[in-house]
């Protein structure tokens, strides 16, 4: 046998000349190559000083991409009885896997869907003949003229797609730290306080509070259906809406336009629940729509009730059209409303108990109209509550004060 001095590189490394940004050739780790002319124990040979090379493809003359040979697969061949006699003539060709390549130059996650259609049509057909399908591990990548790029694994588009995933979610989490960065507005006849703290470092409760015209104010919470980063892309959208929108149109109207922006983007895939408000200091009134939201309190001398519509309104993007009905409440020196999302009563402890209305209630009356108070004993009260359960869904609340 020739030394390694004496004969030709079997084995070379290809240099794409171009990595577009996000493109599928940036996570291609394994660029090693072989010519198809090549003898299987040369090849052998070569891999033994090249411990690192777990993959690598077979090329033809012109560098274009014939198929993959893994390393392990290799050596297992090569390392049966007598198996060095029986491949002493075979050329590395006769080994390859072909494997289809894909497009060097295209992104990283279109290539992540198509692997997983692909994934999917042979799960059918596989569960259909009864047979079990492998899943390819490695995948090969070439340029427009099916010259050889690179070499990707699953694992290695993965741990991409899971970074990416993570900041996302990171991000999505800032964004939405700034969306909730207002938790306190105080006008000459009333203040309204939000506190909101999610499962998933993102998620889908959502306050707002903002002073309109004539002193006004308009304050809702929301609870988007779902959670986590697609979750938190509604919360964007709704923030945006209600940051840009002309409240002398009504509070009828907005809805109705949330309705409509919601719907035709997540085609009635996403919907939130909602309890809309306008407050109306110079009358006393309050002027509201509960959009299937219905967690609800007013807190007048000391007695806690529902506040519920003589009208059910459906959630805002399960339905095209919506009409909603509003109500009005004339509001009492004193009166504060408490509006919270689910994810607090029906927060479990160990014993899988719920934390429940009942202590909301007691706990909304052992305090008096102090928010940042409330704040900070809700939180208190549901963790040791929770005895170390985690959190399961989004917690957030409003509470509104109304004083002559």
């Amino acid at each position: 046998m020739k030394t390694l001095e004496a004969r030709e590189t079997i084995l070379s490394q290809t240099n794409p000349q171009r990595r577009y940004s996000n493109s599928i050739l940036n996570i291609a780790k394994y660029l090693w190559y072989a010519p198809a002319s090549v003898k299987v124990l040369d090849l052998t040979d070569e891999l033994q000083l090249h411990p690192e090379i777990a993959v690598f493809a077979v090329v033809d003359r012109a560098g274009r991409y014939l198929g993959i040979v893994e390393r392990e697969a290799l050596f297992s061949l090569v390392g049966k009885p007598f198996g060095r006699e029986v491949l002493q003539r075979s050329l590395i060709k006769e080994l390859l896997t072909h494997v289809s390549p894909f497009d060097g130059r295209q992104n990283s996650l279109t290539v992540a869907q198509q692997i997983h259609r692909k994934d999917e049509e042979n799960s059918k057909v596989t569960s259909d003949t009864g047979e079990i399908g492998k899943p390819n591990k490695y995948y090969p990548l070439v340029d427009e003229n099916g010259i050889f790029q690179g070499i990707f694994s699953l694992y290695d588009l993965n741990e991409y797609l899971a970074t990416i995933t993570r900041n996302d979610i990171e991000l999505a989490g800032r964004i939405q730290e700034r969306l909730l960065s207002t938790t306190k507005i105080e006008g000459s006849r009333y203040s309204v306080v939000g506190w909101s703290r999610s499962a998933k470092g993102v998620g889908g409760d959502f306050y707002f509070m903002q002073e309109i015209q004539n002193g006004m104010l308009f304050a809702t919470l929301c609870d988007v259906s779902g959670k986590g980063v697609s979750a938190s892309l509604i919360v964007s959208m709704l923030w945006g809406m209600l940051r840009t929108y002309d409240f002398r149109r009504g509070l009828r109207d907005l809805i109705v336009t949330i309705n409509k922006a919601i719907v035709s983007t997540f085609h009635m895939e996403k919907y939130l629940t909602g309890f809309f408000m306008i407050f109306d200091p110079e009358h006393s009134k309050l002027l509201c729509a509960d959009m299937g939201h219905s967690h609800v309190y007013l807190i007048r001398n000391r007695h806690i009730r529902p506040i519920k519509g003589r009208l059910l309104n459906i959630p805002i993007g399960i339905e095209g059209d919506v009409s909603p009905s509003l109500m009005g409440l004339q509001l009492q020196q004193g009166d504060r409303l408490f509006v919270y999302t689910d994810g607090i009563t029906e927060q479990i402890n160990g014993v899988g108990e719920e934390f429940g209305e009942e202590r909301l209630k007691k706990l909304l009356l052992s305090l008096s109209g102090d928010g940042q108070l409330l704040t900070e004993r809700l939180a208190e009260q549901i963790d040791l509550f929770r005895e170390g359960v985690p959190q399961q869904d989004d917690m957030s609340f409003l509470l509104f004060n109304f004083e002559i």
